[in-house]
């Protein structure tokens, strides 16, 4: 706190004491008093212990101008006292001025003064700055590379490269030397990121503060990456104008997100919804395991990687935010931002195809991907240009894997889940942004709740496994203490010492616990702000604030106890260099580290081959496997997904291998550094040799062990894929054969419709001559009996002996003949078979008189059959007549004691273009289905998900031929061939099953 003073400056009282002398020398009355100039101060004593940190990438940034200010009240970005390192004590500044105000001025004016006159980025993009321990509020920091002027680079992680060098740089281990600006080089451009990072007041807990804790000198610690995303928001921030807080950073970033990458995809990022500064900060080309590749993550990198590959990154930032602000990025009304949108959703759909091919492929798919890519951008390249491409091709594919491959052994991610990974995010970035529902609604933070909690549980399950191991080192450093201090007393004890601390210190690099519990911290942190955001929107949500809360709070308590652990290891590795030299056994403690660190390797060894033993096996497992149906394809896709596991694990164990056995080498040659007689540089040398005879293994297991996760992952690509086929093939066996049993289709049901219209045709026939009315029974039908009149245009039949019946009622309307009937008929096995009717006669025909003329429609009729004349028809013209159409719809229900039948039969015959048409809808048991059949087709379709449906068409023979579809992977797909057979159809399925099936004459158009 400043502490503030008024008082007489120098020039002050010698102006007060020359005026007082000159009053007393004078008898002037006209002499006037001035009274003395007040002035005022203030002074303050600072430390510049809350570090503000991150890294500026797109790709990254080496060399990059570092510029930080502050944010007043209306936004305007101002200067910011801050330093390059913690303070390690207090500074002391004042200031001096005409008013309070004044004073405290020049004080902050002499703090900024001694800011630093440059601050550069690292090789990764990182810088670090120090504020005031009291300062809240927002941190404005940009990040600028140049085209020309300074030694800044950007580095290209687009897959398909960032343009041309105007001149080609010398080849390096970087550059190869040509003109292409290719993945993972560095290049000159001029760019510049931004971000805001709200640096809240000091407060009892943690939940303000990101980033390495426990930093010697560093009282807080916050994460502010410099990235697409946060350049995008800042600069909509500044725009905007105003004061700025969290809530403001929030809304900003989660409009941005919504509008780039759709409401889904923002959903997998929910730690960097409300503050997008503490992560997403990956260079593809060049991952150093800070952050994990989560499904998220991978995203948004793909993202920007696709940006870099564009013309301008500049440019296309600038429209970026414009299409933000304006709420319409996908589908603008502006046409350059449509384009660009285009063109954007393009670009990363290559990216995330390439990237899958990375995960997922050998060299020959990558560089194949690569190359489909580059075909699909330069759709105009001549073939000298794409022969080019096809050149570059190969080293491109073999930077992208090692790049990936790299970004496994740092431990952002495994071979496994990277591949998972890497086909999710294929499938949430096939479409980009949104072009409508573009507010987070209440249904948006529901399922964000759901969200968080899923990250906050499976944080938590990674907390505990993070705690067990720091509990263990905690056990393993108390070990090693124990044998320092007062118990090292001879040459012995020194040695044992200094092996057991190296020991210590090698499992420490193995196990990266700051690295891995300071990723949980910052991801914690990020669920904090997205909780918040919530609890801001409902507080019913504040279970998961708490939750999240309780998360930061034990995380940040894992990060205390690894920097506690990280001092005392180096106050051990002090305390042993002393022992060392106090009983100088400088080679004996090498000779014992070298030793040890050379078993440690081989029992890293042993379980890379207990691993390599297991991942053959499981391999071999998943490669004797069937896929021919969908029980033997779920069985191949366990197997498969087993051995995907087994060599992730066997690729993980040769990780670790690769590193015990550089701190092997390293200990075999310090030990021969320091030997002095030949029998210890043999023994030494000896030790360096077996260590470099053991790189050789470990290259050969680790080419193994991606040959093998290849092959596995070939394997489960191939289950997947068939998985859901089969499936659904199994489905469509089963619909087929439930449409062969069905009554209504098959001759059974069929047959007894046919047979009731012959009846009525032949009585009707038989009863011709007999006068207006009679009754009486048939002579063609002995056991049907007949009732008609001729005056009522009515006609009833009934067997005793069966008990079916078949009513008729008919009247003459203008050109039609409109007939109403029903019938309870018995078919094949007992089925009953009814044409539905109404109560009465006289209902059943006004609807269906109604139905002829068009008033109604055929949901509100039973069954009717309308004849159309060539003419109008009454009694007695009729005979002379002719019939042009014939109309008859007929509610139908069949009992069967099986799947029965309710639904409607249809059928129209125009005897002037010669050509019917049928159809049946309805349901069976527990098919919905409908059957359309013309002269020359008939097409069953089943009302349901899969979407069945079967197709015949008349060939040019007498034979018909057909298809089995059904949806699959959103498209109607062809499961099956269809022909006839006597009696029915045969199938022939995808599989290669053949399948009769039989009775199926209704099927028949014919019929």
């Amino acid at each position: 706190m400043s502490k503030r003073m008024i008082k007489f400056t120098p020039i002050a009282a010698s102006v007060a004491l020359t005026l007082g002398l000159t009053a007393c020398g004078s008898d002037n009355d006209r002499n006037v008093y001035v009274p003395p100039v007040e002035s005022f101060s203030s002074s303050d004593d600072a430390q510049f212990n809350v570090e503000v940190t991150g890294k500026a990438v797109k790709g990254a940034m080496m060399n990059a101008v570092v510029s930080v200010s502050t944010l007043d009240a209306t936004g305007q970005s101002v200067p910011v006292a801050f330093r390059l390192e913690a303070s390690s004590e207090a500074e002391s500044f004042s200031g001096e001025g005409l008013s309070q105000d004044a004073a405290d001025a020049d004080l902050e004016a002499n703090k900024i003064a001694g800011n630093p006159d440059d601050v550069l980025t690292n090789e990764s993009g990182r810088y670090s700055i120090f504020l005031e321990d009291n300062f809240t509020g927002p941190v404005y920091i940009t990040v600028k590379t140049s085209e020309e002027g300074d030694e800044s680079f950007l580095r290209c992680d687009a897959y398909l490269g960032c343009g041309s060098y105007a001149t080609a740089p010398e080849v390096d281990d970087v550059n190869d030397g040509d003109t292409a600006i290719e993945f993972g080089e560095w290049y000159k451009t001029d760019l510049e990121l931004s971000v805001i990072k709200f640096v809240p007041a000091i407060t009892a807990d943690t939940s303000g503060a990101s980033g390495a804790q426990g930093d010697p000198g560093v009282s807080r610690s916050l994460t502010a990456n410099a990235t697409l995303f946060t350049t995008i928001g800042s600069q909509l921030i500044i725009t905007a104008g105003g004061e700025v807080g969290p809530p403001t950073i929030a809304e900003v970033s989660l409009r941005s997100f919504f509008q780039l990458m759709g409401p889904d995809s923002t959903l997998q990022i929910p730690e960097l919804l409300a503050d997008p500064s503490i992560g997403g900060a990956v260079d593809l080309s060049d991952v150093d395991g800070e952050e994990e590749l989560s499904e998220g993550i991978l995203a948004i990198s793909q993202i920007a990687s696709s940006i870099q590959g564009l013309d301008s990154i500049s440019d296309v930032l600038s429209k970026l935010k414009t299409g933000i602000k304006d709420g319409k990025l996908s589908g603008s009304d502006d046409a350059e931002i449509a384009a660009l949108a285009a063109k954007l959703q393009q670009a990363v759909t290559n990216t995330s195809n390439i990237f899958l091919a990375i995960a997922t492929g050998d060299d020959d798919a990558i560089e194949a991907a690569i190359i489909n890519a580059f075909n699909v951008v330069n759709p105009n390249a001549t073939d000298a240009e794409k022969d080019a491409f096809i050149l570059q091709a190969a080293g491109i594919a073999a930077k992208a894997k090692a790049a990936k491959n790299k970004a496994i052994k740092n431990g952002a991610a495994t071979d496994a889940s990277l591949a998972l990974i890497a086909k999710k995010v294929k499938k949430a970035l096939e479409k980009l942004g949104c072009t409508d529902n573009c507010e987070a609604d209440d249904n948006f933070y529901a399922q964000l709740a759901v969200s968080v909690t899923a990250e906050v549980t499976a944080s938590e399950a990674e907390l505990v496994t993070l705690q067990a191991l720091v509990v263990t080192a905690e056990t393993n450093l108390a070990d090693a203490q124990s044998l320092g201090g007062e118990t090292v007393t001879d040459a012995a004890s020194a040695v044992a010492f200094a092996s057991a601390v190296a020991t210590l210190v090698n499992e420490a690099e193995t196990a990266d616990l700051a690295n891995k519990v300071n990723k949980l911290f910052i991801k914690s942190q990020g669920l904090v702000s997205a909780a918040t955001l919530l609890v801001d929107q409902n507080n019913t949500y504040q279970q998961i604030l708490d939750n999240a809360e309780d998360l930061l709070s034990d995380a940040n308590t894992e990060v205390d106890k690894v920097s506690a652990f990280d001092a005392a290891l180096a106050e051990l590795v002090i305390a042993v260099d002393a022992a060392v030299t106090e009983f100088d056994v400088e080679v004996t403690a090498a000779k014992a580290i070298a030793i040890d660190a050379a078993d440690v390797a081989d029992a890293k060894q042993t379980l890379s081959m207990t691993a390599e033993a297991a991942s053959t096996s499981a391999l071999a497992d998943a490669q004797n496997a069937t896929i021919d149906t969908a029980v033997n394809a779920a069985a191949a896709l366990e197997l498969a997904t087993a051995a995907v596991s087994a060599a992730s694990e066997f690729a993980t164990t040769v990780d670790a291998l690769e590193i015990a056995i550089a701190q092997a080498k390293a200990a075999a040659q310090a030990y021969l550094d320091v030997a002095v007689t030949d029998e210890d540089k043999d023994a030494a040398q000896t030790l360096v040799d077996d260590a470099d005879a053991m790189v050789k293994v470990a290259t050969d297991k680790a080419e193994l062990a991606a040959e093998q996760f290849t092959a596995a992952l070939a394997l489960q690509v191939a289950a997947e894929e068939a998985l859901p086929k089969l499936t659904v093939l199994a489905s469509v066996k089963a619909t087929s054969e439930s449409l062969a049993t069905m009554t209504v289709l098959t001759s059974t049901g069929g047959d007894a419709i046919i047979d009731a219209a012959e009846i009525v045709a032949d009585v009707i026939d038989e009863v011709s001559g007999m006068g207006d009315s009679a009754s009486g029974t048939s002579t063609r039908f002995p056991n049907w009996a007949y009732n008609y009149s001729l005056d009522d245009l009515t006609l009833m039949l009934s067997n005793a002996t069966t008990g079916e019946m078949i009513n008729a009622a008919a009247s003459y309307e203008g050109d039609k003949l409109v007939v109403a009937w029903g019938a309870t008929l018995v078919g094949e096995n007992d089925a009953s078979i009814k044409l539905v009717t109404a109560d009465t006669q006289v209902a059943a025909l006004t609807d269906c008189v109604e139905f002829a003329a068009g008033t109604i429609d055929a949901t509100q009729i039973d069954s009717c059959l309308v004849f159309t004349f060539d003419g109008a028809v009454t009694a007695d013209n009729v005979d002379d007549a002719e019939i042009i159409m014939t109309e008859t719809t007929n509610h139908i229900e069949i009992m069967d004691g099986d799947s029965g039948f309710n639904g409607v039969l249809s059928i129209t015959a125009d005897e002037e273009t010669d050509s019917s048409s049928i159809s049946l809808e309805g349901v069976s048991g527990d098919v919905d289905f409908k059957v359309m059949s013309s002269d020359s087709t008939l097409d069953i379709t089943v009302n349901d998900a899969m979407g069945y449906t079967l197709s015949i068409t008349d060939g040019e023979s007498a034979d018909y031929i057909g298809s089995v579809m059904a949806m699959y992977n959103e498209a109607m797909m062809s499961f099956g061939t269809v022909t006839e057979i006597t009696n029915g159809i045969s199938i022939t399925y995808i599989d290669g099953d053949v399948v009769d099936y039989t009775d199926v004459d209704l099927i028949d158009s014919s019929k």
